[in-house]
């Protein structure tokens, strides 16, 4: 009984970190605050279950919350897998989960261990390190490496031509095509560029696009993870 207690404490916290993890609005910060157990039933029902609907992924409510308790564990496991079979396959999953998490110095230089032998010029893995580079910051160095990525082969997907745009700050056609195809991703590219710029109002015609679409594509979009990219982009003017 004493354990189930705190019980109610301990879902509030992991509600909080989550909020604060994927940058959700921080009103609903004061609502599980000030009123903890409406403002918590209301974020499940209103955030984190349209999120894992989204994505198909009921099935990862247990895996989130061990994340939450243990934000490291799959991380760790990772870098005990490398250990054990330092395959090209485990070293590369263990570099994307490093850039996910910000790492991106040990990212890369798994990367580069990678890319040796029949895997020097593996695309999969030069597209990997380019998107570290770029967020890393070392922007000129991904210019160079996409370059001659480009050179080899054309770009072939839509993440390919994304990230083309990024590193060369190419946002008024990032802008072309949000309003071409409503990749929402696209648009909160587009709008973090923009808010960063203090352009907010521009930000707000992107955020205004996201609702028309969502109002006429329900049905389609409700299946795809549109919602939360539009979300992230609504919290940008927060």
């Amino acid at each position: 009984m004493f354990v189930f207690a705190f019980l109610p404490y301990v879902l509030q916290l992991l509600l909080i970190i989550h909020i604060i993890k994927t940058n959700k609005p921080f009103l609903w910060l004061w609502l599980l605050i000030f009123v903890p157990y409406i403002g918590g039933i209301a974020y499940i029902i209103l955030e984190i279950v349209p999120e894992l609907g989204a994505n198909g992924s009921v099935n990862r409510v247990e895996g989130a919350v061990a994340d939450m308790l243990r934000p490291n564990a799959r991380l760790e496991a990772l870098e005990d897998l490398v250990r054990r079979q330092e395959t090209i396959a485990n070293k590369t999953a263990l570099a994307d989960a490093y850039t996910e998490c910000g790492r991106y110095d040990d990212a890369l230089a798994l990367y580069d261990s990678c890319m040796t032998g029949p895997y020097a010029n593996d695309r999969g893995l030069a597209f990997k390190k380019m998107q570290a580079l770029f967020l890393s910051g070392n922007r000129e160095q991904a210019k160079v490496e996409m370059a001659a990525f480009k050179e080899v082969a054309q770009l072939d997907s839509q993440e390919q031509v994304l990230l083309d745009l990024q590193i060369n700050e190419d946002y008024a056609k990032m802008e072309e095509i949000f309003y071409k195809t409503q990749n929402f991703k696209v648009g909160y590219l587009c709008a973090e560029h923009f808010h960063s710029m203090n352009q907010n109002e521009k930000v707000q015609q992107i955020v205004d696009e996201m609702k028309d679409a969502l109002k006429v594509y329900r049905r389609f979009l409700k299946r795809t993870d549109a919602s939360l990219w539009y979300k992230k982009t609504q919290a940008l003017l927060s």
